[in-house]
């Protein structure tokens, strides 16, 4: 590999990070950071909105009162990544664990394809997003939040 594939593999390992830091924390506005200012998302049986416009009604849909669910595990897994000069192309799985309110735990995993561009700087964003609906499971959680005898994901 050349030093500029190096870098750029290396940028997007680092909004991989950030992604996951940033999600599991609920930190919409690292979220939106991360999002180029032309970028797209794609959600499942809904029509292509702008990323920040997303997030930001995400937010607004969340009237306080009630305790936002807890991501306590996620994993993305980037089957493929493939550099395209300034864009880069990836797929993979994403496997979450949340807990509601009530304590349930509820895993769920998507298969999601993203578009990223190259910034000025080097730093890659999400140019484009889209993902499958989650497939869910519940579980009764023990007391050490987990189904009894299973391992997180």
């Amino acid at each position: 590999m050349d030093e500029t594939t190096n870098k750029d593999l290396e940028a997007i390992e680092k909004l991989h990070r950030q992604d996951v830091a940033a999600t599991k924390a609920g930190d919409y506005e690292t979220l939106m950071s991360l999002m180029d200012e032309q970028c797209v998302v794609l959600p499942p049986d809904s029509e292509p909105e702008g990323g920040q416009a997303y997030l930001s009604r995400a937010l607004a849909s969340s009237d306080g009162n009630e305790p936002e669910p807890e991501i306590f595990e996620l994993i993305q897994d980037w089957e493929e990544v493939h550099l395209l000069g300034d864009f880069a192309y990836e797929q993979g799985i994403a496997r979450y664990a949340v807990r509601d309110a009530g304590g349930a735990v509820l895993r769920e995993t998507q298969r999601l394809v993203r578009l990223l561009r190259r910034q000025l700087g080097g730093e890659r964003r999400v140019l484009r997003t889209m993902w499958h609906a989650p497939r869910r499971t519940s579980e009764e959680t023990d007391e050490n939040g987990g189904k009894p005898g299973t391992n997180p994901i």
